[in-house]
C-alpha cells in the first residue's frame, strides 16, 4: 500500500503554499507531486473565490476539487465542475450597509460565481488584485446575485508613498470586526484572511467542514490540513493533524498545532516530510 493512500490533505493557498510575497514555492510543488504519487488525495482550501484562484489553480498539483470562499464552494478547475456553492443571505445587504455606516472608508468585495463587485477602493487590495491579473467590477448598487463571500478590506490612513497597513489601522480594524461580528450575531460568519480583510460568509459553512466532507468523499480517515490564519482555523480544528508555518497570523501561535517551515521555505514541503514519520 502507498505511503499516504489514506490520507487527504488540504492546504491553505496565500502564505502557506506561497510566501510572504505571493509566490508559490516549488518545493511545495515537489513534495504535493511526490504526496500524490504515494496515494495522497491533496487539494487547495481557500478564502479566495472561483475567478481570483483561477489563475493559480494550474500551478498546483491537485487531485481532488478545490475547497473556495471559506468553504463557501467546492469547485473542480480540471472539468469545470461546480459542486455546489452555499450563498449568503438576504441579510447580507444589511451587513454591507452597516459596515459603511461604521467606517466610509472601507473597500467592501462582494465575491460572486463569476466575479468580484467593489464599493470603494483600497490600495493594498488594488495591488493584489492586478498582480493576480484580476480586475474586480466598481459598483454603486445592484449587486448581482448570488453573493457567497463579503470580504471587507480597511480603509488606511497611511500616507506614506507605499500604502501600509500601521499598527493604529490594526486596532481599528479589530474594533471593526468585532462590531461586524455582533452585528451578525450568528447569522453569517465573521473572521479574518489578512491583517487587513474580514470575510464574511454564510454561518452554515466552513473551510474544517468542506474539508472533511471531501475527505470522506474519497474515503480517507486521516485529514491532514495546513494553513496561517484565522480564516483556517475551522480546518486546523478538524484535522486530524493540523499544521501551521512558523510565521503565522499570531492568532494561531498559542493553538496547538504542529509548526512546520515558515511559508517562505515551504510549509506544505516540511508538513509533508513530517507526516511520513506520524503515520
Amino acid at each position: 500500500m502507498a505511503k499516504f493512500s489514506n490520507v487527504f490533505f488540504a492546504s491553505d493557498f496565500d502564505h502557506t503554499l506561497t510566501g510572504q510575497d505571493n509566490l508559490l514555492r516549488e518545493r511545495n510543488v515537489e513534495a504535493i507531486r511526490y504526496f500524490i504519487a504515494e496515494g495522497g488525495r491533496f487539494t487547495v482550501a481557500s478564502g479566495r473565490s472561483i475567478p481570483l484562484f483561477r489563475r493559480r489553480a494550474s500551478l498546483v498539483p491537485v487531485n481532488a476539487p478545490c475547497i473556495l470562499y471559506n468553504g463557501g464552494a467546492c469547485y473542480d478547475y480540471a472539468d469545470a465542475t461546480l459542486y455546489y456553492a452555499h450563498p449568503l443571505p438576504d441579510f447580507a445587504l444589511d451587513i454591507v450597509r452597516e459596515a459603511q455606516r461604521l467606517d466610509p472608508t472601507l473597500c467592501i468585495e462582494i465575491q460572486g460565481v463569476e466575479n468580484h463587485y467593489v464599493f470603494g477602493h483600497n490600495a493594498i487590495r488594488d495591488a493584489f488584485l492586478k498582480a493576480e491579473g484580476f480586475t474586480p467590477v466598481l459598483v454603486t448598487d445592484n449587486v448581482p446575485k448570488p453573493w457567497i463571500k463579503i470580504a471587507v478590506c480597511a480603509g488606511l490612513t497611511s500616507d506614506a508613498p507605499i500604502p501600509v497597513f500601521t499598527p493604529e489601522d490594526a486596532v481599528r480594524f479589530e474594533a471593526l470586526r468585532r462590531a461586524l461580528e455582533a452585528f451578525c450575531a450568528g447569522r453569517c460568519y465573521v473572521t479574518r484572511s489578512m491583517p487587513y480583510i474580514i470575510e464574511i460568509g454564510n454561518p452554515d459553512c466552513s473551510k474544517g467542514g468542506a474539508a472533511r466532507a471531501l475527505a470522506e468523499r474519497f474515503g480517507r480517515k486521516i485529514l491532514v490540513c495546513a494553513g496561517d490564519a484565522p480564516n483556517d482555523i475551522s480546518m486546523l480544528d478538524e484535522a486530524d493533524f493540523a499544521f501551521v508555518p512558523e510565521d503565522c497570523d499570531e492568532a494561531l501561535r498559542d493553538k496547538p498545532y504542529r509548526r512546520a517551515a515558515p511559508c517562505g521555505e515551504g510549509t506544505v514541503a516540511d508538513a509533508i516530510a513530517q507526516l511520513e514519520q506520524l503515520i
